[in-house]
């Protein structure tokens, strides 16, 4: 018996947010298992809307963070539990307004964070995903 994972805690549970868009492909949006939580990458669709995101980066910027803070708690975490946050951004210039959304949400939270530049489909500025641990 691992006892990190005690047996009884072996099971994986996966949530989602009934308000959000369903996810694009085979995945749940939270996997629990045991303590650990992992987040599903979130793009800034709005609820019930599927054909395009929010326009611009701070709005875009700010909804992610926003449905990452919904699953965590319909999860059972908070932003203090969180341990990593990584940042998918389409274009190297709106790492500052991405920061500032960031820090609107973690606040003195100060998880670790990877941001990396990628090509986003369909107008997407940004995704991010994090890692936590429920109830650290």
């Amino acid at each position: 018996m691992n006892s990190f994972f005690p047996e009884d805690k072996m099971v994986s549970q996966t949530f989602s947010l009934p308000e959000a868009p369903p996810p694009a492909a085979a995945y749940s949006p939270v996997v629990r298992r045991g303590p650990l939580l992992a987040v599903s990458g979130q793009v800034p669709f709005l609820p019930g809307r599927i054909q395009g995101p929010v326009p611009g980066i701070r709005e875009q910027a700010r909804t992610v963070f926003a449905y990452l803070v919904q699953l965590l708690e319909t999860a059972g975490a908070a932003v203090h539990d969180v341990l990593v946050v990584r940042v998918y951004l389409a274009r190297e210039q709106d790492f500052a307004i991405m920061n500032e959304a960031f820090d609107e949400v973690f606040g003195k939270v100060r998880p670790a964070r990877t941001t990396v530049w990628v090509d986003l489909p369909g107008g997407l500025l940004i995704e991010a995903d994090v890692l936590a641990v429920a109830g650290s």
